[in-house]
């Protein structure tokens, strides 16, 4: 489907703006020789100032949310409607991770896209999302391990999503629909996350 196609190369290209990049750009730094060189609102917070931080945190859960929305409105636009203008609004999501993850604008570097793919629910699936953030949350308080706390909830996040539909009245089927939809952004940052910690350097 070309307006399937169309949406995940737009959303793409707006998940692969690199904030964090053109944040530390601000600072006359480079982002990947900053801390542990994520392209990440955490590392900038970190390492170049709270105020940085959030605003890389907001650009990042914009893209996701914008792409997404570009999506619900280009199915809309295509007269696409029901669990196939969800499967456009997904595609696009999609796109926006990946290029969040793997951004042509930075010689195919990227970050690890947790708050990416909070965007990626806001106009689509909200609660699921909500659901997603108050879990790391939690973890992370309880844990003390970002890490730990942000694997944990990348491979729960699908059943969230999924139960989060059916609690709101949604049918089984685009419970279903959406749960197989997100399946794929966790795995793109799980991918990410992995390879930090193989990159890591051992104690």
């Amino acid at each position: 489907m070309l307006t399937v196609l169309a949406a995940s190369v737009l959303g793409y290209l707006l998940g692969a703006i690199p904030s964090a990049a053109l944040a530390a750009r601000l600072r006359g730094r480079r982002i990947f020789d900053v801390g542990s060189g994520n392209m990440g609102a955490m590392n900038t917070a970190r390492n170049l100032g709270a105020a940085l931080g959030v605003a890389v945190l907001l650009a990042d859960v914009g893209k996701g949310a914008a792409a997404t929305a570009l999506g619900l409105a280009m199915a809309g636009a295509a007269g696409i409607a029901g669990d196939a203008r969800t499967i456009v609004a997904l595609a696009a999501g999609l796109g926006a991770v990946v290029g969040h993850a793997w951004s042509v604008y930075v010689g195919w570097r990227g970050g690890k896209a947790l708050a990416t793919i909070l965007g990626v629910s806001l106009p689509l699936y909200p609660w699921g999302g909500l659901a997603g953030l108050a879990l790391i949350v939690a973890l992370v308080l309880i844990t003390r391990r970002a890490h730990l706390a942000a694997i944990v909830t990348l491979v729960a996040h699908p059943f969230l999503v999924a139960a989060a539909a059916l609690r709101t009245g949604e049918p089984l089927e685009t419970a279903f629909l959406l749960f197989t939809g997100v399946v794929p952004l966790s795995l793109v940052s799980l991918v990410k996350h992995r390879r930090r910690a193989r990159d890591a350097p051992s104690a």
